[in-house]
């Protein structure tokens, strides 16, 4: 591996290869890239979860007792597969079990492609750190953490019919029904816990994606991601004088998350410049975690999602979730677009605090009314405290606790021209000092069926008007959105919705073909 060249192609023979590997200085480049593939190979760390779970454990408990969170995280780059200050490279059609803690952990590296890989296990499926690791293209791939789960006959349902199979049971699932939150990622501020080495699963605390302070210029897509703690989840933690060059140009399109116990797309601390695209989010205890202090100019539309099933034991008291969950201080440096799209919901569209510059609008949301499922109080659209109103001495900001702000004026939030079938939705919540704007439509959503997992059921059956709107790009300029025959939700009659690329897409995106079909030559 260390000899590899430009325009290399080296194919592993079908077998286990149990010692780590390790890319360091390697470079092809834009015309010749080196390809590592070998569809019968497989990277073998050797370990089941139950093996490493009380090490997991014990290593949280000493992070705990120096003082920082209780995980694991600072071993991501113990990986079966490591890449080093490395360019144009190409790994695809391998096999990755028991590597835990990580099985791919790629440092100070550019334009690297990881396609059609299949994750079986680790805490971690791919880690990202160091501040020139940028333009990075992870598609096609598959990764089920928790093996104890029907996640490979989901999986392969979503590659053969595009839909999950919905008469399989999650009270089979370990990590979704059995396991309670605090168990993964409690710590004492949270949970009022410290770290249980024997009861606790801390090897389950991690991310099919996992970026530390990188660069950017990602593009995640046609991924599938199965019984799993968290899905995609970037920090940025550079210097004040430094931060805005850090975590920019996302894009996360046409990935399904499966039984997400936690967040299934997360962002933390700063991010500027995401499109979150066409995605399936099937029961997912948090779709989106924006807990950021300074953002700007997200994309999010043409989603769809359902949220069924309760995750957790009956008792655990993190088992509900709700769509956005913000953070108690925001500052935007540009808007924050959630645009068309399609949900069955039980819970909030956002449970409490606050998100700045956030355009909600056109988005079509259907709640689940079964009994049991949820109650109007529980599943209301702004939190269970949304009447709440400030006691003498008291202001709106006080009660964020509560409920989502209601300070939209201040913080240029708007909900228009969404779709929501909740008896609260809009009028009583207009009354409780939401000023949701005349546009919005209360249901039921005319969806062509609700049945779990299956995207075509979220067609509409009738159109209902949208709002036309003009979004504000990075670079200054405005894109409408707007059309003939333009309806809320995340497809237009037949087809899929959908706006114009990032201008950075198409430019960097050589791995579109690189590496396919062509004879091996070494």
């Amino acid at each position: 591996m260390r000899s590899l060249r430009p325009d290399t192609i080296l194919t592993l023979e079908d077998g286990r290869y149990a010692v780590p590997l390790v890319l360091s200085s390697v470079s092809g480049s834009q015309q010749q890239p080196i390809v590592i593939r070998g569809s019968g190979a497989v990277i073998d760390g050797g370990r089941t979860y139950e093996g490493y779970r009380e090490t997991a454990n014990r290593l949280s408990a000493v992070q705990e007792a120096n003082g920082r969170f209780p995980g694991i995280y600072y071993l991501a780059d113990n990986a079966a597969l490591v890449l080093r200050n490395c360019q144009w490279v190409v790994i695809e059609d391998l096999i990755f079990e028991g590597c835990w803690p990580t099985a791919i952990y790629l440092d100070n590296c550019q334009h690297i492609t990881l396609r059609g890989l299949h994750i079986r296990g680790s805490t971690i499926a791919i880690g990202a750190a160091g501040p020139y690791t940028r333009h990075l293209l992870i598609e096609g791939c598959d990764w089920i953490q928790d093996v104890q789960s029907h996640g490979e006959a989901d999986l392969a349902a979503i590659r053969k019919t595009k839909a999950v199979n919905a008469t399989l049971d999650p009270d089979d699932c370990r990590l979704w029904r059995k396991t309670s939150w605090g168990q993964v990622h409690g710590n004492i501020d949270d949970t009022d816990s410290r770290v249980n080495v024997e009861k606790d699963e801390r090897g389950f605390d991690g991310d099919f994606f996992r970026a530390c302070t990188i660069a950017g210029y990602v593009v995640l897509r046609d991924n599938v991601i199965l019984d799993a703690f968290n899905g995609i989840h970037f920090f940025n933690d550079a210097s004040d004088s430094t931060v805005e060059d850090f975590c920019r140009n996302i894009v996360i399109e046409n990935n399904w998350f499966v039984r997400i116990r936690d967040n299934a797309i997360e962002a933390e601390d700063y991010a500027w410049n995401w499109t979150v695209r066409g995605n399936r989010f099937v029961d997912c205890y948090m779709p989106f975690s924006l807990e950021m202090r300074r953002s700007g100019y997200f994309y999010i539309y043409g989603n769809l999602g359902w949220n069924l099933h309760r995750p957790g034991p009956d008792d655990d008291d993190r088992n509900f979730g709700q769509l956005f969950k913000f953070p108690k201080k925001h500052e935007a440096v540009g808007p924050h677009y959630v645009f068309n799209n399609s949900w069955m919901l039980r819970g909030p569209i956002s449970k409490r605090y606050r998100f700045s510059q956030f355009h909600h609008l056109n988005n079509a949301i259907g709640y689940y009314g079964a009994a049991g499922l949820s109650t109007l109080q529980a599943s209301a659209p702004f939190g269970a405290g949304w009447q709440s109103v400030p006691k003498e001495g008291q202001d709106e900001s006080s009660l964020e606790r509560e409920h989502f702000t209601r300070l939209w004026r201040d913080l240029d939030i708007r909900f228009d021209g969404d779709l929501i079938d909740h008896l609260y939705f809009p009028d009583l919540l207009r009354q409780a000092g939401y000023p949701i704007s005349a546009h919005a439509h209360s249901g039921p959503v005319p969806f062509r069926s609700p049945d779990f997992g299956l995207p075509e059921g979220l067609k509409l059956t009738a159109e209902v008007p949208a709002v036309p709107f003009e979004m504000k790009l990075p670079d200054g300029r405005k894109q409408s959105v707007a059309g003939p025959n333009y309806t809320v939700g995340a497809w237009q009659g037949e087809h899929p919705f959908t706006v114009k690329k990032p201008m950075f897409y198409d430019y960097w995106l050589y791995a579109e073909a690189c590496g396919k079909d062509e004879p091996a030559k070494s």
